[in-house]
Formats: structure tokens, sequence, C-alpha cells
């Protein structure tokens, strides 16, 4: 069995070392560059990771060595050895392993898997075949981004507010909850949601009044 779990993990103020500049590091980059402090360390930097905003550049002159490397690492949370050599990769691998850092490999499985995301706003989905099919994943994802449209992003932005709402009305947790699930279920709602905000709430609204 497996020893992987999904996670979703806050990476706010959380370091990231990516080695290697090339099309991989530069993706990697582009992703963790959004959520955590990025450090991308390298001989040379492909265009677009030169130009990516918030993401921390160190030029090396020559493969580091383990002392540098363990310092690089010190206070990093994940480490991604990105380079175009597996057997470096490993290496560096081994190393952030024995100091307790987390790795995510690019040619191989490591601690950490990062899986194909569909972000709806506050929906969240993450995708991953455990790095056998990545293929599959994509196709999973298309698959799933046909159903999951623009509307579950305005969806969870109206349930969370009717809850907070019910919560002061409604002290019976089963109660609020078959609210919520009278709401998921309304097609009329979820058709407002396609054009007008405001109907799908007010739509919303019809079923707390029933039971307020």
């Amino acid at each position: 069995m497996s020893g992987f779990l999904p996670l979703f993990i806050d990476l706010c103020d959380r370091k990231v070392v990516i080695i290697g500049g090339g099309s991989v590091g530069e993706r990697k980059a582009a992703l963790f560059g959004r959520y955590a402090k990025t450090v991308v360390v390298s001989f040379e930097f492909t265009e677009r990771l030169m130009g990516l905003e918030d993401i921390e550049l160190i030029t090396m002159d020559e493969k580091l060595d383990d002392d540098t490397f363990t310092e690089l690492i010190e206070d990093a949370f994940l480490v991604i050895p990105a380079t175009d050599d597996s057997a470096y990769n490993e290496h560096l691998s081994a190393i952030a392993s024995r100091h307790g850092v987390l790795v995510n490999r690019v040619d191989d499985l490591g601690d950490v898997i990062i899986p194909s995301v569909i972000a709806r706003g506050d929906v969240v989905i993450g995708i991953s075949t455990l790095a056998h099919s990545p293929a599959l994943s994509r196709y999973i994802r298309g698959r799933i981004e046909e159903v999951i449209t623009p509307a579950y992003a305005d969806m969870a932005r109206l349930q969370s507010e009717v809850r907070e709402y019910l919560k002061g009305r409604i002290p019976d947790q089963g109660a609020r909850q078959q609210v919520l699930w009278a709401i998921l279920e309304d097609e009329t709602v979820w058709e407002y949601l396609g054009t007008s905000y405001e109907q799908a709430f007010g739509q919303a609204m019809l079923h707390c009044e029933d039971v307020i």
C-alpha cells in the first residue's frame, strides 16, 4: 500500500530550494513562487525564469559541494533537485533527507509529489497517479474541468456566507446542514450563479426562510 497521503500545506514564509534553472526548474519555480519563498540555484537560467517575480536566483560557478548545499537548505522546507544529472539529483536528495528536509524528485519518487491542480476559487482539487502516468493525470484533469466549472467558486462563497448566517439563527447543526444541502441541490441557484451572484444568493436565502 502506498504511504502517500494528499495534504494541503500552507507554504507562506516557508523556503523552497530548487537546484537547476532549466525548463523543469522554471516550471517548479513558477508554481512555488506563488506560495513560498523560492530560491533557484543554477549555472544559468531560462529567460522566463529570470523574469519571474519574487524568485531569488543564485548563480553557481560549479556544482555545489556538500557543505555549501547543506548550508543553503538549513532553513528549507522543501528541496527540488531539477538538474539534468540524475546521479547529482540523487546525491542532493540524500543530503536533504539526512537533514530532515522534504524532497520533491523530478526523475523519481521523493517524499513529496506535486499533483496536477484544478483551482476554482476556494475549491481546489489535486490529481496524481503517484508518478505512474503523467498523461493520465492530465486526462483526468481535463475530464474534471468539464464538470467543475467556475460556478463552483461562487458556490463555495455562497455556502460560506449562508453557513455563517445560519450559525447565529439555527442552533441545531443537523438542521443547518439540511439547508446547505438543499441549496446545493437547487438547480435554480446553480443557474443564477452563471449570471448573477446576487440572484443566486437571494434564491438560496429562500431555503433559510423556510426554517427560521
